[in-house]
């Protein structure tokens, strides 16, 4: 087994130990850290798929997400919590927040992670957050994208009063929106008035790369 397969056999399997001492050794070998974001990705999304399956439960996935942001506070890359403090101010901006209703963060916070290893400044509004508060932070921090993420059901009736109301008080020509979670799909995105769906960590974080540095060349 390769060093790259031990390091996603040691994130399916929850070994948060082994997966740390395996990171050392990837850096150790100058493994570039998207490689590394990769192998994360992979872990994790088998992670998931034991949960489908019904061999890993709840708790099983908060670790996984738990270990995903160990590694990557052990790479050095910023993390969730200090993002909004720890990027310059003239940093490319998004905001980033679960929906209301919904209190569910790890797929948030991971992605937040993504976002700011690429060096985009993240506002992070956390979770149970009231489309106001969408509306709010757009005229605070003038972000270039918006992010939502939810897993519950009703999340996606979140997402569209939040789109209505940002489209109510004449912001949303500012922003480009995009919407994440296993309870929504790329077809019910679009319906709600979202500019994209991500059901992939990777490739959502380089669209909003894209978005906003498009923006900015502008």
């Amino acid at each position: 087994m390769t060093l790259n397969e031990q390091f996603v056999k040691a994130i399916e399997d929850l070994d948060e130990d082994k997966a740390l001492e395996l990171t050392d050794q990837l850096m150790q070998n100058g493994v570039n850290w998207m490689v590394i974001l990769d192998l994360l990705q992979t872990g994790v999304k088998l992670v998931g798929n034991r949960y489908e399956e019904g061999e890993y439960f709840i708790a099983d996935l908060i670790m996984s997400g738990i270990i995903f942001r160990s590694v990557i506070e052990h790479y050095g890359v910023i993390v969730p919590g200090i993002l909004d403090i720890s990027l310059s101010s003239d940093t490319p901006c998004m905001v980033m927040g679960t929906v209301e209703g919904d209190v569910h963060d790890i797929g948030k916070d991971i992605f937040i992670s993504l976002l700011a290893a690429q060096g985009i400044r993240v506002i992070d509004l956390g979770t149970d957050t009231s489309p106001k508060v969408f509306a709010d932070s757009i005229r605070t921090y003038a972000p270039k994208v918006v992010g939502m993420s939810g897993i519950m059901n009703f999340a996606v009736s979140s997402m569209k009063r939040t789109i209505d109301l940002i489209c109510q008080e004449g912001l949303r020509d500012q922003i480009k929106i995009i919407v994440g979670g296993c309870c929504i799909t790329a077809e019910m995105a679009e319906n709600i008035g979202a500019d994209a769906y991500s059901g992939d960590l990777l490739d959502g974080s380089a669209l909003c790369k894209k978005w906003i540095f498009e923006t900015e060349a502008d």
